[in-house]
């Protein structure tokens, strides 16, 4: 059985932030990535890695490994929740090729296409939801410093004394 899942959890968000920065619009001949269209899903997943990093400290590693579990729930959040033909940078591509300011896609004749890279970006960052969460309600790790400890035996140090 596997019990350190942090790693996991660190690949897959990686994959999903790589994922981000793909094409997920396609307007005509302009392809626009995933932090072009939200900028927040190129922040997340830095934030979840530096709070599993500075986890790996074992200070709040529970809590911090929750707060990465959530980050990346929010990541998914925006990747599957939002509209991506209404963003600012499609906007100003639907408004360079029209010509009319504030210009949507019902503005213009040309098509765009969202493509299956967000939903794969979201099943990424839902694993590694699993994967951070997993690691915080793994039992906590003891130090080696507790395991060689040894109980102080007062029966042994009155011995000891005679």
């Amino acid at each position: 059985m596997v019990r350190n899942y942090k790693p996991f959890a660190i690949v897959t968000i990686a994959i999903s932030w790589v994922l981000a920065n793909t094409g997920w619009l396609v307007i005509g001949d302009d392809a626009l990535v995933g932090t072009e269209l939200v900028q927040l899903l190129n922040l997340l997943p830095a934030i979840s890695l530096l709070l599993i990093f500075i986890s790996s400290y074992r200070k709040l590693e529970r809590t911090l490994m929750f707060i990465a579990s959530f980050t990346m729930a929010v990541f998914v959040y925006l990747a599957v929740a939002t509209d991506f033909s209404s963003t600012a940078a499609a906007t100003k591509i639907y408004e360079s090729l029209s010509g009319i300011q504030g210009a949507g896609p019902a503005d213009v004749e040309i098509a765009s296409v969202v493509n299956q890279m967000p939903w794969l970006a979201a099943a990424t960052a839902v694993i590694s939801v699993g994967f951070s969460a997993l690691s915080a309600l793994k039992p906590a790790a003891k130090s080696l410093a507790k395991l060689q400890e040894v109980e102080d035996n007062r029966a042994l140090w009155d011995e000891q004394k005679d």
